[in-house]
């Protein structure tokens, strides 16, 4: 018969013991250490709606013109060329195609590129801007970031076991402790009922990390 309280002191002094390993295991260094990791940021593709833009009235500049000997003024600059065109036409279907010319639509498209950013703006005008409208793509990228992982300091383990001899005529129960520090190393103490006191250590062999 197995007499589990005569275990009761030889486990006290195993967890005595076990105390100094702790101390050795486990002092020292952070539980953390800091690597870095290549990150990528996709690339983000989006648009603003057609929009009229809003002409500004604040801003007033003075210009003027010749117009049979007389000087016309006007507020903000002229195309003038247009302007000595329309009045050197010889008659009214020379003007009306210059008028047609000036109110012609007109659609523009220019891109603009970096690194960073591809912005590209399209416009449409009839003598005045009819709309504007932007759409950008926020080019994918890479940056490394630190990352702090968490170590282990230390992990206690215990657990029992039971034997016996090949003739089934000698049972007995093995109960020990096992401290792991912060190198992955482990330190075990047991004790059995024969009164035999173990003191192991296992060292990492391989280690495959996902």
């Amino acid at each position: 018969m197995i007499d589990l309280k005569k275990m009761i002191y030889p486990v006290i002094i195993i967890i005595l013991l076990l105390i100094i390993f702790i101390q050795r295991s486990c002092c020292g260094e952070s539980s953390k250490f800091q690597s870095k990791k290549e990150i990528l940021i996709p690339e983000k593709k989006d648009s603003f709606p057609s929009i009229k833009p809003i002409k500004l009235t604040d801003v007033k500049i003075k210009d003027s013109i010749i117009f049979k000997d007389r000087k016309i003024n006007v507020v903000n600059p002229l195309d003038k060329k247009m302007v000595v065109d329309y009045l050197k036409a010889k008659d009214s279907i020379e003007r009306l195609n210059l008028f047609i010319k000036a109110v012609k639509i007109n659609k523009y498209n220019q891109n603009f590129d970096n690194d960073d950013i591809s912005l590209n703006i399209e416009a449409e005008t009839t003598g005045t801007l009819n709309y504007v409208k932007p759409t950008y793509t926020i080019k994918a990228q890479k940056v490394s970031a630190p990352v702090y992982i968490k170590q282990t300091r230390f992990a206690l383990y215990t657990g029992i076991q039971v034997y016996d001899n090949k003739n089934l005529g000698n049972p007995g129960v093995e109960v020990d402790l096992s401290v792991q520090n912060k190198k992955g190393d482990i330190y075990t103490i047991g004790y059995d009922t024969d009164k035999n006191i173990y003191i192991g250590y296992k060292f990492r062999l391989i280690n495959i990390n996902k």
